[in-house]
């Protein structure tokens, strides 16, 4: 039995993914999560994996939408939410970026939550590579007649700007709270893009944007903090991971109380 949010659930899996989180998914994400979601939220899980995330924002949200690309991570993500006995979560076996079409996920055979769209990069023997396809997000939500958006969760391992870049409507008209990974790795290696250049697109859409490492938020509007985070992202092992996005402060007034630094 995994913990998720203070509530046991059975979770399945092939790979060691639950040795790694443990008896208890990622407390530090469960309490980001929460200073961000309401009770009456729609939330999109953008790489859903085998449905963790899932099943924490269905015991918090109004209704939770889906998308997990891999065939074979989506059986697991169909099972283990099946179990939970939520109904408010709608699945599916798609991607979502900026244009709709056939993609390469890779995979290590033994880690399924590191799987990469490896449409510009070749991973090394030992990783598993599956068809996958690919919608336009926007034309997705529309198709499936989803236009209230408050929460998007994004993490697809260096795919964030095109998910972002297929979502552009959803996300001028609905303008919900978006939080995202940051990996370096993940970003130069499979999507040929650097960190600044990678913040810089981030400005370009949110107003707000702050990264997070624990208990400590930086300003990713304020030069001195956004040097501080790539230093520490870059050379300093992987620090400020999580990225929140917010197009109006009153938005983050929680998320603002429950971290060091103040929102402004």
């Amino acid at each position: 039995m995994t913990d998720i949010g203070g509530r046991a659930y059975r979770i399945e899996s092939d790979d060691d993914y639950l040795d790694h989180i443990g008896r208890s998914f990622e407390p530090q994400m469960v309490r980001l999560f929460d200073s961000l979601i309401k009770p009456s939220d729609t939330v999109l899980d953008i790489g859903a994996n085998i449905g963790c995330t899932s099943i924490l924002f269905g015991s918090r949200a109004a209704r939770v939408i889906s998308f997990e690309p891999s065939p074979t991570t989506y059986q697991f993500l169909k099972t283990n939410v099946g179990a939970s006995g939520f109904q408010n979560i709608a699945l599916n076996n798609v991607g979502l970026g900026k244009s709709p079409g056939r993609f390469e996920l890779t995979f290590a055979a033994n880690n399924r939550s590191g799987g990469f769209v490896s449409n510009k990069a070749q991973a090394s023997a030992g990783h598993q590579v599956e068809a996958i396809d690919i919608a336009c997000g926007d034309t997705f939500l529309a198709e499936a007649d989803i236009h209230e958006v408050e929460f998007v969760k994004i993490d697809v391992e260096g795919f964030e700007r095109d998910v972002i870049e297929g979502l552009r409507e959803t996300l001028a008209r609905a303008q919900p709270i978006v939080t995202l990974e940051l990996n370096h790795w993940c970003l130069n290696v499979f999507q040929r893009t650097s960190v600044p250049d990678f913040l810089d697109f981030l400005r370009s859409v949110f107003p707000y944007l702050y990264a997070v490492e624990g208990a400590d938020t930086r300003d990713l509007n304020n030069p001195d903090d956004a040097y501080h985070v790539m230093y520490h992202h870059v050379v300093g092992g992987f620090k400020y991971p999580n990225i929140v996005a917010a197009f109006h402060p009153a938005q983050l007034q929680t998320f603002g109380s429950e971290f060091a630094r103040k929102i402004d």
